[in-house]
Parts: structure tokens; sequence; C-alpha cells
């Protein structure tokens, strides 16, 4: 008979203190568990109230922080993979008594295995839009307004490469929406509007009692030409009102920040809920591009995407991950204007804040000197990890502004920022003085302007994005790997590619359709033919080589190798020396990809 969760047990000796030593009760999972979920907490239960040792706790051989409440231990482990093995080692005097200090555990060990990924149902997507009448709809909103109210799973929305001029408006009650573009350079939602009603562009949100009748006729005359049509009262472009949002591919422009280059707000993205997710996605406007949720206790994690802008073009509450994303600093060339600023938080008691992890930073403009970003209101926190700055950037020393809003920052600090050289940007000079004017006169005070080493490991996805309810947008963003090809007679086929739910049919450079099955009829030359395989989440994987065309053929000796990266079998980037079976996808000089698999050996 299975044994209740919380049944002690007689762990073996090694579990076991010296009878004048600190004794474990429990550990969880339980050694050498098997299909233990990935959201699974490790934890250590002792028989009496514990303290933190001289001691080291690893997981898998890398050292983490224990946090004691009471009795019990639990590790501030990494993010669990499925159908993975890890080992939990804790040294000798990791833990001591809080009665009596002398009274430690003996060095200990425990392993247990994670449950293999469960395989999704194949699905197609439920809509597909496309500007030239092919889809299902020809306006993204159309395809939202389409959408069932109170999903509990993905709705899968693909969009197809065209120019969609409208306002996008994802309403509270439409959670769950994936919204899947086919290429970035070619999948644009824009539109021209800000938040002034007075100005070609304006929306619907301002108090009338403040602007002039003639002013009034002004914006009605530009509203019922269409310049601000649906707006809804909402300033912003986009505006993602639901939780479990997730975008991919898909290029949002503001066009009144875009194409002039001035204030006063011009929202391109503004998401206002917890759980939302954007992967090699971009953003583009002037002023306050990118609007973060407005709720200390919501996240969002934003990865490899570009967002262009100027002023304050990052802000609002909420904790944030921007994963090896592009940040783009652009100028409207006025006498008066200013360099810029990136960040102007308004956190009032979010955990983390924002966290920029790998970033690359450019300027447009050579020479204009920038700040990382300023205080808005409450007590914003940002913090910039290994930020890579361009040959243009040039960072003020002090890194941040001293004054703008109502906020003094708890923490607004840089670790190893890279010039475009490679050294480490001198942040010797980084401000921590932040003043701003009260009702009864001026505000000051300190900010943390540096972070140590162990306080920039602390600074991970583990940490700040899966919370409580195990929120896990990193595995959405995984690519399935490349489908290889085999032709027959009349049909190109392939092996099912685990975890894929449909596979996604191009030739010739261009959507044909979505599929169930492995193999499809094809016409004219086969390698012009290409499939990817679709994850559970909407987001395409690998783009295989054509079809007939031989993984790992010799390059030409015109063509040289430019860039590679590589995927394991699940689609995860990995490393080139990763051992196994991997999937590299070059990219050649002759501005062509190919597709090779590699085995590097254990």
């Amino acid at each position: 008979m299975k044994k209740p969760l919380f049944t002690v047990l007689l762990l073996a000796a090694s579990l076991t203190a010296m009878a004048d030593g600190l004794t474990v009760r429990q550990c969880l999972p339980l050694d050498k568990a098997q299909n233990v979920d990935i959201n699974a907490s490790v934890k250590i239960i002792f028989t009496e109230n514990i303290e933190l040792g001289d001691g080291h706790c690893t997981f898998n051989g890398k050292v983490v922080t224990a946090t004691v409440m009471s009795m019990i231990a639990t590790l501030e482990i990494p993010v669990l993979d499925y159908g993975t093995t890890y080992t939990v080692s804790v040294e000798e005097g990791a833990f001591v008594s809080k009665a009596d200090a002398s009274k430690k555990n003996t060095a200990f060990a425990f392993s247990f295995t994670t449950k293999e990924r469960p395989l999704p149902e194949p699905r197609l997507f439920d809509a597909i839009v496309a500007s030239d009448g092919t889809g299902d709809y020809t306006s993204v909103q159309a395809a939202v307004n389409g959408a069932p109210a109170n999903r509990t799973k993905p709705w899968l929305i693909f969009v197809r490469n065209g120019v969609y001029n409208e306002v996008l408006r994802i309403p509270e009650n439409k959670p769950f929406i994936h919204l899947i573009g086919e290429d970035p350079d070619n999948t644009i939602i824009q539109y021209k509007i800000c938040c002034d009603f007075s100005l070609n562009g304006g929306y619907t949100g301002h108090d009338t009692s403040k602007y002039t009748v003639e002013e009034w006729e002004t914006y009605a005359h530009n509203f019922n030409a269409g310049h601000a049509k649906n707006s809804q009262g909402i300033d912003a472009m986009a505006y993602i009102d639901a939780k479990n949002f997730y975008s991919e591919n898909i290029s949002y422009y503001n066009l009144w920040g875009y194409d002039e280059r001035n204030y006063p707000q011009a929202l391109a993205v503004w998401c206002t809920k917890d759980r939302t997710a954007f992967y090699n996605c971009r953003a583009y406007s002037y002023q306050d591009t990118w609007r973060t949720p407005s709720s200390a206790n919501f996240r969002q994690y934003v990865k490899d995407c570009f967002i262009e802008g100027n002023v304050d073009f990052i802000y609002c509450n909420g904790d944030v991950f921007f994963d090896s994303c592009h940040i783009n600093i652009v100028k409207n060339h006025l006498p008066t204007e200013e360099a810029g600023w990136i960040v102007a938080p308004s956190h009032d008691g979010a955990k983390w804040g924002y966290i920029f992890n790998n970033c690359f930073l450019s300027s447009e403009v050579a020479g204009d000197t920038i700040y990382l970003g300023r205080a808005w209101i409450a007590q914003p926190k940002t913090v910039f990890l290994n930020l890579q700055l361009d040959d243009k950037i040039c960072l003020h020393p002090k890194g941040w502004d001293s004054h703008f809003g109502n906020a003094i920052p708890i923490v607004f600090a840089d670790w190893h920022t890279r010039n475009a050289d490679g050294t480490l940007n001198d942040n010797s000079e980084r401000n921590n003085y932040y003043w701003y004017e009260g009702g009864q006169g001026i505000v000051d005070g300190y900010a943390q302007q540096y972070i140590t080493n162990a306080e920039a490991a602390r600074y991970t996805f583990d940490n700040v994005i899966p919370g409580t309810d195990a929120w896990r947008p990193d595995i959405m963003t995984r690519r399935l790997p490349a489908p290889f090809l085999t032709v027959g007679d009349t049909h190109i086929s392939w092996e099912p590619v685990p975890y894929a739910i449909c596979y996604e049919v191009r030739h010739e450079g261009r959507f044909v359709t979505f599929t169930l099955d492995t193999r499809y009829p094809f016409t004219g030359d086969a390698s012009q033919w290409q499939v990817r395989a679709v994850n559970e989440y909407g987001a395409r994987g690998i783009l295989s080589a054509g079809a007939g065309t031989a993984i790992g053929n010799p390059l030409s000796e015109t063509t040289t190798v430019i860039s590679s990266e590589c995927f394991d079998l699940s689609g995860r980037r990995v490393a080139a020396n990763t051992p196994g079976m991997l999937i590299e996808r070059r990219t050649l000089s002759d501005g062509t990809t190919r597709t090779v698999r590699i085995l590097n050996k254990y």
C-alpha cells in the first residue's frame, strides 16, 4: 500500500545524525523518488528548530541557498526539468540546532527523478489571420473577438505576414490568448495613437472640462477620420488586459512615437495582468514604448525581444525578467532633446522589480549620453546583469538620473556591464542619491547602486518568474527540433517530432498550411518544401532543410559559416559542446541557413 507523503521515513545511515547531533526526520522529495513533479520544492525536515550553519548545500553540484523556518529548511533550487535526476548534497554543519549551536547535522545526500514531460494532444491552430483573405480573419482584433471567453488552456491564433493597421484590445475575460506571428520582420500590428486627444492620433480618455470646444471639434474630426477609432479610451496601441497572454514573432508599432519621434506618451504594448510573456517580438515608439503590469505581484517574461524608444520607454510595476533582449535608443534630432532614459519604474512592493539579463544596448546616434533610468513612483527596483553596450552608446558615469518623479529607489544597479570592446564599463561613479520635491519640501534618500557577485547570482529566472504557482514561460519558448524530410513519388514525409501538436508546411519560403499528418503531397522541386513542428503553446520550432537536401552536405568553397546555434532534441538552445545528439542551425555567408545533425560523444 502506498504510504502517505508525510509518513516518517526511516532514513539510511547517511541521513541519520549521531544521538548527540541534529537529526533529520524527512527529506522531500523522498530519497530515490520517481515521477516527481517539476514544480516540486526541496525541503529537509528536522526533529527540532534549526538555524543555518557554516556548511553548504549543493544541487547537482551547484551551491544553493537554504531558507529556514522552524524545523524546515527549504532549498532555493533552479527550476526543474522533465525526466531528470537531481542529487542534493548537504555538508556537515550546514544546519545547527537553534537551542544548541553545538548540535549540527552530519553530511548526507538524497536524489530524486522528475516525471517525463506529458505528450500533448494533436491539434491545429484555432484561428489563422491573413491580410490577403486566405485565413479565418483579416484582422487580428477580429480573431481575438472570435476567441471564447474564460479559457483555461491556450487559444492559438496564427498571424500570417502582413501589416495590420489596427489597435489591439484583449479584454480581461479572454485569458490564454497565444498570438503567434509568422515572422517579426513582416508580421506587423501598427497604429498611430497617443495620450493627447487634441493631437492627430489622440484617444478618448481625457477630461473634457480641461479643453476648449475648438479642441474637441478638432479631436472629433480626427477621430471620425479614423485616426483613433476603436481606441476605447486607451492610449496604447496594443492593450492586453488578460492573464496568460503569450506572443511571439510579432512587431508592435505605435506610429505616433515611431514616425513623429516626439512626445507625448505613445505606448506600443501595455500588459496589465499577471503571467504575460513575449518571445522574439519587437516594440517601437518614442516615449513609454513598453508598459509593464500595474501590480507589484504580477510577472512578465520577455525573451529575445527588441524594444525601441527614448524617454522612460520601459516603465511601471511588476516583477519583469528581460532575457537576452535588444534595447535601442533613438533620437528626434531636436537641439533641445536629451539623450534618453531606458526605465522609469514605479514598484510598490515588488520582490525583484526589473531584471535585465544578458541584454544588448544600442544607440541610433553616437556620443549622446544616456541614463539606464530614473525613479518614477514608490520604491523602484532595477538591475542590469551582463549588459553589453554597442560602440555608439555613451553611458553616463552616474548611470542613473537622480531626480524625476516622486520616488526614492531601493536598488538601481548594474553588474558586469561591458563596453563594445569587451572591457568592463567603469561603474565607480554610479549614483546612489535621489531626491524629489514633496509637499513639505525636498525628499531625498539613498539607493543601492552596486550588487555583489553573490547577489547577482540570485537574480535568475528561477527565482523571479515561476513563483508559488510554478509558472514556466521558458518552456513555451523552447524550439522543437527540425524534422528530417524524405521524398517519395508524390509526398514528402518525416518522423513524428516529440511534443509536437502539428506541423507547419512551407513552400518556397511561404506558408502553405498546418497539418496533423507526417506526410504531405508536393509538386515541383522537393527541395523547395520545408516543415517545422509546433509545440502545445503554438511556438514554432526549427525549420527543416528542404526535402531531399542531404543534411551535412559540405559547404561550397565560397561559402562560410557566419554564426551557428545548437539545440537539443527537445528544442532547447544548448552549448555547442553539450554531449548527445544536437541540431545545429548554421547561418551562411550567402544568406541561407543550413540545419545539421551532430553527435557529441560523452
